[in-house]
């Protein structure tokens, strides 16, 4: 809030986003997604490994989900 207040902002407010809208609405439509996805490029060592690293990633939300997220802020320029 600081840095925004020092760039010329108002800060009006500011919220995170719920565990839900990782869990139920990014990584849970991905999973039939993504067995489509490697099915159509089954033979594709870089499909696969594009898979994979969004299977790692989360896996280390859930792992770490406790710990960081995402932060919106809203603002207005300062007159």
């Amino acid at each position: 809030m600081k840095q925004l207040q020092s760039a010329g902002y108002i800060p009006t407010t500011c919220f995170t986003l719920p565990k839900t809208c990782w869990t139920d609405n990014f990584y849970a439509p991905q999973v039939e997604v993504q067995k489509a996805f490697q099915r159509k490029h089954a033979n594709n060592d870089a499909a696969h490994a594009f898979i994979e690293n969004q299977r790692h990633e989360q896996r280390l939300y859930e792992k770490y989900k406790e710990y960081y997220g995402y932060v919106f802020y809203i603002v207005k320029k300062r007159q």
